[in-house]
């Protein structure tokens, strides 16, 4: 009859412990001096060990998806910012261009009054159909630029729902953490370092792969 030390069992959930929660690694205890383990013991803490590496893959699995998801998200908020300072540039260049042709638009009714002679006269209309033709690609822009609007706020509306999505999603998958660490702890309390018969293990492994 071989025995064993239950103790790689106990590594292999240590290890999936500190790459959920980034925590120092436990160091090994020497084996305690307990009874080696019955049968019905070491199937509970196969069990336990069991499923505690598939809750553990589960958590790691979920914090890898939620870290890809902070990625994307994250990008998407950098051209989102980006559409912003560039639809603020184009927003002040088109108020500038307003002010400006206003102003023209008001020198040149001066001007209207005041022009007497022919040359005059003909200046004064080459400018006034040189100010519509600027107001019209104003106009022309400004339509653009309101169209690029509403296609940023659809945009900006679209990121604030997968943010607030993202957020719900953090707390939760936080909170599975602690829950996590005590089912490690207590399996290491109650199995590791424990003595079984080889026999005994080889038995609950086909139990175990039978689904029983």
């Amino acid at each position: 009859m071989k025995t064993h030390l239950f103790r790689a069992l106990n590594v292999a959930l240590s290890a999936a412990a500190v790459l959920l929660v980034h925590a120092p690694a436990v160091a090994q205890t020497p084996a305690r001096p307990d009874k080696i383990m019955t049968i019905s013991e070491l199937r509970v803490c196969m069990k336990m060990q069991q499923a505690n590496a598939a809750s553990a893959r589960t958590i790691l699995d979920d914090q890898q998806a939620f870290s890809r998801d902070q990625t994307v998200v994250k990008a998407e908020q950098t051209e989102v910012n980006k559409g912003n300072d560039e639809l603020r540039a184009k927003i002040a260049a088109l108020t500038a261009e307003r002010n400006t042709i206003n102003t023209d638009v008001a020198a040149l009714s001066d001007r209207a009054q005041s022009a007497k002679t022919d040359e005059e006269k003909a200046a004064y209309e080459k400018d006034r159909q040189a100010l519509i033709e600027r107001n019209r690609l104003y106009e022309q822009n400004a339509a653009k630029v309101r169209e690029t609007q509403e296609a940023q706020l659809v945009r900006i509306n679209a990121l604030n729902t997968r943010i607030d999505a993202l957020n719900a999603r953090q707390g939760p998958l936080n909170d599975r953490v602690e829950p996590q660490q005590k089912k490690v702890a207590a399996w290491r309390e109650q199995c590791g370092n424990r003595r079984f018969r080889e026999e005994d293990e080889i038995v609950i492994k086909k139990e175990l792969a039978a689904g029983k």
